[in-house]
């Protein structure tokens, strides 16, 4: 038995709206599924009774998957450890760091800085990155990376995390 590889992310969002707005519009991650869930499996799998929740599943690529959970109702309501709001962390490559910095800033999203060029040796010498939060705090960290056109970067296995 082993661990093969990344499944999906899960981020808890306090509504799954306003999360959807940044994610599929802003970022432009295609949405594969959006519905509610509830019932006997899923009080087995939080262990609370009665909980219910709004999922909506986007596709990533190469089959990932970013979950994003709204819990709407359950014994213990927002008090289930897994819904607290911005507990997480999410790095995604993208094409185009300037561009999309720009479009996140005219948004009015919370961009925590510039693009920032990593000069330490190693593999993120020379990688871009930037980090926003989304609306509920969770940050994302946009990262581009080096030595392909613009239009050609694309998921680059192996990536670590710099926020």
């Amino acid at each position: 038995m082993k661990v093969r590889r990344l499944d999906h992310v899960s981020v808890t969002t306090v509504d799954i709206e306003r999360s959807l707005g940044f994610y599929q519009d802003l970022l432009g991650i295609p949405v594969t599924s959006v519905g509610e869930v509830s019932g006997a499996e899923v009080e087995r799998l939080t262990g609370v009774a009665g909980t219910r929740m709004l999922i909506a599943d986007l596709d990533l690529g190469d089959g990932q998957v970013l979950e994003l959970i709204e819990y709407i109702a359950g014994e213990e309501g927002l008090a289930l450890p897994l819904a607290h709001p911005g507990s997480g962390h999410i790095g995604l490559t993208v094409e185009d760091l300037d561009a999309l910095s720009d479009r996140l800033l005219a948004a009015g999203a919370r961009v925590r800085s510039e693009p920032v060029e990593l000069t330490e040796p190693g593999a993120w010498h020379g990688v871009r990155c930037l980090t926003v939060l989304d609306p509920d705090g969770v940050a994302v960290e946009l990262v581009e990376r080096p030595g392909r056109p613009t239009a050609e970067r694309g998921a680059v296995e192996g990536e670590r995390s710099t926020s």
